[in-house]
């Protein structure tokens, strides 16, 4: 499989879309969730059709429906939130793409990146801030360099912030094109860099990153 995709909510929804519109046939998305009314205007790979369906049997039906190429999709319906979980899942994958959130589950991505070595292009929205950056396993910083751990508290999420659909959109799009030029070695990886926008200025910022010693992820010394 080429891709790994955790997540089919909002970011997850933009990155699929994405993906296959660039030619992408091989993924395997995972999701416990269902398709609900509320979600659908940062949600846009299902619609009012797919209420109450899992999200993982309406991403299927919606990404068949919008190429005559022949996808390869495998589905979870269940939700991976453990490294030992997402790396079982992700062998045999080029990329794996954190689509999730919660700090749980993204941090376990990771660790699971740093276990199989796999590639991780992460991102993150939550109100009218997003951010993503991409992980060469044990190479390049990963996410623990930057926060080592997840916070005692969920914080700030979607579900407490809220968070716009053009938001998710744009933030998808980014990762999707991340997890496209990998596939096909093009470009400069966003790598030692981490992206955040803050639509509510309208503003991007680069923040350059190195392994930090010491990191209980990736033990750099």
């Amino acid at each position: 499989m080429d891709v790994l995709l955790l997540g089919a909510g909002g970011l997850g929804s933009a990155v699929a879309l994405a993906l296959v519109g660039a030619g992408i046939t091989e993924l395997i998305i995972v999701d416990d969730d269902q398709v609900s009314l509320s979600n659908l205007h940062r949600q846009v790979l299902h619609d009012i059709s797919s209420v109450g369906m899992d999200k993982t049997a309406s991403a299927v039906s919606h990404l068949c429906a919008l190429t005559d190429d022949a996808l390869s999709i495998k589905t979870i319906t269940q939700r991976l939130d453990t490294p030992e979980a997402i790396a079982a899942q992700a062998a045999g994958c080029r990329v794996i793409v954190d689509g999730t959130d919660n700090f749980q589950t993204r941090f376990a991505a990771n660790d699971a990146a740093l276990k199989t070595g796999i590639p991780l292009v992460h991102g993150a929205v939550v109100g009218l801030h997003g951010q993503f950056m991409t992980i060469f396993p044990n190479e390049t910083a990963c996410l623990r360099c930057l926060f080592d751990g997840p916070p005692d508290e969920e914080g700030a999420t979607c579900r407490t912030q809220g968070v716009l659909g053009p938001v998710v959109g744009e933030m998808g799009w980014w990762m999707a094109l991340e997890v496209a030029k990998l596939i096909h070695g093009q470009g400069q990886p966003m790598v030692n860099r981490l992206m955040t926008i803050d639509f509510h200025q309208g503003r991007r910022r680069e923040v350059i990153l190195r392994r930090r010693a010491g990191c209980s992820g990736c033990g750099h010394e």
